[in-house]
Formats: structure tokens, sequence, C-alpha cells
């Protein structure tokens, strides 16, 4: 960036390593832009200091500056040196020139046109008159050739109040900022020193505008205007007003999203990039993608910047719900001879189906039609309206204490994959899973009942805007144990062991966006990630239900969950519940 001033001490320590010879263009002898004033030291230290624990430091404390010397010694100067000075400035490639001077009026600006034309932002100071409007070149920002490159700065004061001496943004108020200008430390001849003025205030704004642009190299003098513009902080009168114009210059708001961050995506085009997932079988491969950076995914603002966003940072191991902790606890199979049964609760209760764990608060209408020589046949429905429904078929064939069984079920979710429920860029569409399950239950004593289930499912493949899913298969598995009549008549202790849905085979293809080329298009990266769990769930449920009278009971629920959402490194959980019921 340029400071044209005059000149720059070259040899300050505050700008070791950063400070370009540049060029001297005022009535001074000498061709190098070495200060002997003092101001423009002063201003290139507010700019770009070091951030070297000394003291203070610039804006933009790792810029490389450009000193050109336009004001003499004396700080005397005209209208050809500051436009020779800008044409030079223009010849080394500056993107923005801080002009912190100004002329009592109006002069030719064909030398500021021309380099506004090639692209420069420029930042002047508005003066320190106490007038009304800026002076000179500031005041040439309300100009329609300005295509809102000059940015004119007026100065606050330590409670961001004008300050009595500086002119205010007047007829050039739609392109005016106001910073700090009373009293700023920065860099002297000899050290450092304390001033005041908009010729302070100014490279504040230069060194914000720095910022931007060092960090999107892609944008336009414009663009890199715009966005100061339109992210500084109000001051005086609500919205652009004549004292303040936009507003102060706020470099934290200026560095970050301006909208919503918009993402590219490989076949649903702009997202926003956001996004949670949850619980289900998916947990484990996304939690281990987002631990390799692959959910970092970026996206584009309203002045198309990338910013990146971990969306790993939104994953999580769901902990069980109450009606969850009492549907692990239920048997891994029915004991029946009912012919119709209608019920609320955990699916797999009715349906002998480990895959239906996932839906623990369904309405289940299931009937048994006996056969012969002790077959029988159930055909049953469940619908959890705000997750999943189930429709299946069993066979059962039963022998004293002893039934064996197997069923045919087609589990459809809605708007959850495999038990995991997803937004923004996760959300994907309905999942449909034919599973076959083979159960068997028997009474191993007087009030004792053993029971197990196995399931194995297949999902075809589905979507979100972020990944593709290849169909996968699933395993679930559930075991358990009751004993009525323990602690007292009509009580019942049980213990189950149970798998929840576990993939073991399927891929993702993730697609994202990570970043833009030189010239701020999307980059995309494509990986393909195993959706088989690193670990293996392992659910232990302790319940113990007590009836009171002839209706109401009480029931405790308590489980173990080893390696959660079948997550290896992922800490055990411990979860208890206890519910009164009562039939009507």
């Amino acid at each position: 960036m340029a400071i044209l001033d005059t000149g720059a001490q070259a040899g300050h320590p505050e700008f070791a390593g950063r400070m370009l010879p540049g060029a001297n263009f005022s009535s001074d002898a000498g061709a190098t832009a070495q200060d002997g004033h003092g101001h423009g030291t002063h201003v290139a230290g507010l700019v770009g200091a070091a951030r070297d624990g000394v003291r203070m430091h610039g804006v933009a404390f790792g810029a490389t500056l450009l000193p050109v010397k336009v004001l003499s010694d004396a700080g005397i100067g005209d209208s050809s040196m500051v436009d020779r000075g800008l044409s030079y400035a223009a010849a080394q490639g500056a993107f923005v020139a801080n002009v912190s001077l100004v002329a009592s009026g109006a002069y030719d600006p064909t030398a500021l046109r021309s380099v506004i034309d090639g692209g420069m932002l420029i930042v002047a100071a508005a003066g320190n008159q106490g007038l009304a409007h800026p002076e000179w070149p500031a005041r040439y920002a309300s100009q329609s050739w300005a295509r809102g490159q000059i940015i004119a700065v007026v100065a606050v004061d330590a409670n961001n109040t004008i300050a009595w001496f500086s002119n205010r943004a007047g007829d050039a108020r739609d392109y005016t900022l106001a910073a700090p200008g009373v009293l700023l430390e920065s860099t002297a001849l000899d050290g450092y020193v304390t001033r005041s003025g908009t010729s302070m205030a100014a490279p504040l704004v230069t060194g914000a505008a720095a910022l931007v642009k060092s960090r999107w190299q892609y944008l336009t003098a414009a663009q890199v205007a715009e966005i100061l513009f339109t992210t500084a902080t109000d001051l005086g009168e609500p919205g652009t007003d004549a004292v303040y114009g936009r507003g102060l210059v706020n470099v934290e708001r200026a560095m970050q999203p301006v909208g919503t961050v918009q993402t590219q995506t490989a076949g649903a085009g702009q997202q926003p990039v956001t996004g949670t997932l949850s619980g289900g079988a998916l947990t484990s491969a996304i939690s281990r993608a987002a631990a390799d950076g692959r959910l970092k995914v970026a996206g584009l603002d309203a002045f198309g910047r990338d910013f990146s966003v971990d969306l790993g940072r939104q994953l999580r191991v769901r902990p069980l719900l109450a009606e969850e902790l009492f549907a692990v606890v239920q048997p891994a199979a029915p004991d029946r001879d009912d012919t119709v049964r209608l019920e609320r609760g955990s699916a797999s209760a009715l349906l002998p189906v480990a895959h239906l764990g996932l839906m623990h608060d369904a309405t289940t209408l299931s009937a048994r039609v006996p056969l012969v020589r002790g077959w029988s046949f159930a055909p049953s429905v469940a619908v959890q309206s705000d997750r999943a429904s189930a429709a299946g078929i069993s066979l059962a064939y039963a022998t004293g204490p002893v039934s064996v069984g197997a069923t045919l079920t087609r589990l459809s979710e809605h708007r959850t994959y495999l038990g995991a429920t997803g937004s923004g860029l996760f959300s994907m569409g309905e999942a449909a899973t034919r599973v076959l399950g083979l159960f068997a239950s028997a009474r191993v004593a007087p009030g004792r009942l053993a029971s197990a289930s196995v399931s194995f499912g297949t999902t075809p493949g589905t979507g979100s805007p972020l990944m593709s899913l290849s169909s996968t298969t699933s395993v679930a598995v559930k075991a358990s144990l009751q004993q009525r009549d323990v602690l007292r008549m009509g009580d019942m202790v049980g213990v189950t062991i149970e798998q929840p849905m576990r993939i073991v085979s399927g891929a993702a293809q993730i697609t994202r966006m990570t970043g833009v080329d030189a010239d701020g298009a999307a980059v995309m990266s494509s990986d393909r990630i195993g959706l088989a769990g690193d670990g293996r769930e392992l659910r232990i449920g302790l319940s113990y239900r007590v009836p009171l009278s002839r209706t109401p009971a009480v029931q405790l629920a308590a489980v173990h969950r080893r390696q959660p959402g079948h997550v290896a490194s992922a800490p055990a959980e411990n979860a208890f519940a206890l519910r009164y019921q009562a039939r009507f």
C-alpha cells in the first residue's frame, strides 16, 4: 500500500523488512522518500507498524509499505506533486493509497481519475477545519467517476463523537467513514509521538482495506470499499448521515461474512453452509470424516468472499431420550398368544425386528393368525409420524416353551437415514430399508422368558447436498431375559443386551467446496469414506417394573452405553429414567 505524505523513516524498527524505497516527488532534493517532517512516519505507523509488543502496532501490521513523498519536510506540496505520486504508486502496483493531506479547493482530478480507472482505492482525510464538508481530494468521493473507490475519513474521539476539529461527511456522506483520530500514538522520527487529526483517522481505514484485500486478493477496490461501508458501526442519526457518513470503521466485522454464506454443491446448486447431524448408524463414519478435516466446507458471502466452516463441530452422539431408554429394556421378542394387539411405545416390543429400535414412540398394530401344527403368521404395521413407518409379516413356529420365527419388514424413514437426523447440508431424502429378522423366545423357568432377535437390513443409496450414500447393509442384535415375581407378586426384572443398528458395508462420497482460486471461483474436492462403524455400540439395560394396584405401575430403566454411536473413541454413557404408567 502507498503512503502519499512527507515520506517515511525507513530505518524505524517498526518497519524492518517491510518498507520499500519509494520515491520523492516533493520540492526537497534527493530521490528517496526519507521523511524529515514526521507526519508521514506517524501515518505509516498507524497503517502498518509491526506487532512486536513495543508501544503500538498498525492495523495492517504485516503489510508492505510504499512511501511516496509528495510533501516537503516543511509539509508543503501541490496537486502536481500528488498527481505524480499517484501515478508512481499505480505503476508500482499499489492497491490502496493513503492520502492524509488536503487542498483548500477543487483541482484537476485527471490523475486521480486515471488511477481509479486502473483499479486503485483512495483513502483520503476529510480535513481539520471543522467544516460541514470534506476538503479535496476526499470530497471527490461523491463524484460518479470515483466509482465508490474514494473513501473520505472523518475523525472521532475516544467516545466515538465527531472531533471538534474534523470536517464532517457533508455531500460525501455516502462514501465517508469515521475512525479514531484524537491523541493516537504512532511512530516518529526519533521514536514515538502522539498526534490528532483526520490524517491519523485515514490510515486506520487504509489498514482495514489492506487487511480485507490481503485476505481476498480477487476483490476489486469498489468491493473492498463497499465491504467497509456495509460493516461500519452506525454513529449519529440512524443510517447514513451528514456528520459520520456510513459510520465507524469496524475491522472485526469487515473480516466476517456479510449475509448468508453459500457453498457450491455437486448437485443441489448453492446452499447455505449450515448443517447438523446427530444419532443413528452414520455417526461413526461421519465422525471419522470430521476428524480428518473432510467436513470443512467453504462458502461465499454476499461479496463473493470465501469463508470456511467446520461442519464436524455440528456432529454429536445424541444421548438417549427417556422413551428410548424404555425401548432398550423391552424384550427382544414378544411372548404372545393374543389375536390382535394395538399399542403405543417401542415398535420392537411387538415386531421382533431389532432395526425398529429407532421407532421408540410408535403406534403399532399387529395380528396373529394361527395356522397348523404350531405355525402362525402375523402381519403388522407401526407408525411414528415424525420419524418412520414400518410394515411387515412374520412367520413363527412354536413347540412347547420355545418359539422361533422370521420376519420380512420394510422400514421407511422420514427425514432420517438409519436413525441419523440431519439438517442443512446433511439433509437426506427418504430411506427405505428391507429387513430380514430372525427371532426366538423360550420360557426357561416359571415366570422367566429369554428372547433374542437379529435383523439384517439393506438400504438403497440416497444423498444430501453434501454427500452421496451408496447402498448399505446393516445389522442389529438384541437379547433379553425377564423374570416375574422377584420381589413381590406381579413385578418384573429385565436384563437386555443390544447392539443397535450398525452399518457393516457401504460408502459415502463427500463432495464439497474447499476454497476459491485466484479469480474467486469455487474449488471443489471429493472424498470417499467407508460407512462401517469403527466401534461397536453395546447397550446393557436393566429394568424393574412394579404394579401399584390393579392398573398403575412404576418402571425404572437404567442403560449403560459402550462406544455410543459405534464410535470407538466415544466415552461410555450411563442413563436412568423413571416413569409412572396407568391404563384408562
